[in-house]
């Protein structure tokens, strides 16, 4: 408002200034052809009065002779110009006007600072009401902003005095419409942060139920090795400590993984991962174990097979289906990975010969440290946690099925559709 007021001031003195010069002008012009004939004797007066708020007229004759003066300190030369022009004279700015008239040349000047002055007063006066106006109205805007904003100041204390595990909702009743939506953006985001931090609670506390176990049977067998008085019994006791440091490492590994797999993936960039590729590379890194195993592996996988996702997290996808397919399919069984492209769909089985798993118990292998009873084989709890994490933030569907050919179980992972034909065209 001070600006838009500093620049309506500036306006208005031109404006104004503008105006005085067309004004001042013309009164000069009136006063050189107003002056009667008779002047025609030298009668210059010796007076001190300052012409700063006169004008100073001057007659000459024919023959150049300065007839009249009004002031003598303030005798101007006699300018050509028959014209209003401006000149400057003992340091000051002069309006000049010179003209014949009646057998004399009559000029007449007129200081520039009684212009200025008038233009001056009138911006001065017409700001006047503005200068009483803008204090009013600061108040009033103070007032009004003040009362507007007062829901926001109560919504910046309530979530300022909160302590950190405070997670209810804020209060969204009597909140203005320009506030209400802040609140509740800010609802969304606490109740997503309580369902955050009561995941890491719980991931916490099952990986803390989870380590209890295997690190006190560690430190057990490190007792009984200790106790051990002969060669054989010492190598026997270091084999099952080689053993349980194995499943302990497994297990670290499996819920560092975990925690990895946790957090939303909204916001990793997603890219084409070539699925068919990274099923090679899986049964490539698993072919030793499964020799080892004497399991027979099989392939059937479509090339270029693409769908969108991070390469790294579908990696450990097929990685510990793959896995968990080998360690419940015994020996001489077989292990078939099968990548393939159906309608634009990709579609990831894993299908084994183990003991599958029972229909009731499929719903809850999903979840953390969740173990079926009776199962022999060691293991950690935590594989099919991460696939479905893994999946869920891929916008992919996971079943357990039935080995169709056989018994065994059959883990089918159907991606989202991508645009496979464009992907083929650039091949």
């Amino acid at each position: 408002m001070f600006v838009s007021v500093a620049l309506a001031g500036v306006s208005m003195y031109w404006l104004a200034q503008d105006e005085a010069n067309e004004l001042f002008d013309a009164q000069i012009k009136q006063l050189a052809t107003s002056l009667p004939n008779h002047l025609n004797i030298i009668t210059i007066h010796n007076t001190d009065e300052d012409p700063e708020e006169n004008s100073v007229v001057q007659i000459w004759n024919l023959r150049g002779e300065l007839r009249f003066a009004t002031h003598p300190t303030h005798t101007f030369p006699r300018y050509p110009q028959t014209d209003v022009h401006t000149v400057e004279f003992q340091g000051q700015q002069w309006r000049i006007y010179g003209a014949y008239h009646r057998g004399q040349y009559v000029q007449v000047a007129q200081p520039m600072t009684v212009r200025e002055e008038l233009a001056v007063g009138l911006a001065v006066r017409m700001l006047i009401p503005f200068a009483v106006l803008i204090p009013i109205l600061a108040g009033m805007i103070w007032l009004v902003v003040g009362r507007s904003l007062r829901p926001l100041q109560t919504v910046t204390n309530a979530v300022t005095e909160r302590h950190a595990d405070a997670m209810q909702a804020l209060d969204e009743t009597d909140l203005p419409l320009e506030i209400l939506p802040l609140v509740v953006a800010l609802n969304q985001l606490l109740a997503r942060l309580n369902l955050a931090i009561a995941a890491q609670r719980a991931f916490v506390a099952d990986a803390a139920h989870e380590l209890r176990s295997p690190l006190t049977a560690l430190k057990l067998q490190l007792q009984l090795t200790e106790r051990a008085v002969s060669d054989e019994q010492r190598a026997i006791a270091f084999n099952k400590l080689h053993q349980r440091l194995d499943r302990s490492t497994h297990l670290v590994q499996q819920l560092l993984v975990l925690a990895r797999s946790e957090p939303p993936v909204a916001s990793i960039a997603m890219r084409d991962v070539d699925l068919s590729e990274l099923a090679h590379t899986v049964a490539q890194d698993y072919a030793e174990q499964a020799v080892a195993r004497n399991i027979a592996m099989q392939l059937d996988i479509q090339p270029h097979v693409i769908t969108a996702g991070v390469s790294a997290d579908l990696y450990i996808l097929i990685s510990n289906l793959v896995d968990n397919a080998l360690r419940y399919t015994p020996a001489d069984g077989n292990v078939r990975l099968r990548v393939t492209s159906e309608g634009g769909v990709p579609i990831l089985r894993v299908i084994d010969t183990g003991m599958g798993i029972p229909v009731a118990d499929r719903e809850r292998v999903f979840d953390r440290f969740y173990r079926i009873m009776g199962t022999a084989t060691t293991g950690s709890g935590l594989g099919l946690a991460i696939v479905h994490n893994i999946a869920t933030a891929h916008q992919a569907k996971i079943n357990l099925e039935d080995n169709p050919v056989e018994s065994g179980l059959m883990v089918v992972v159907q991606f989202a559709k991508v645009a496979t034909d464009i992907y083929a065209e650039q091949q």
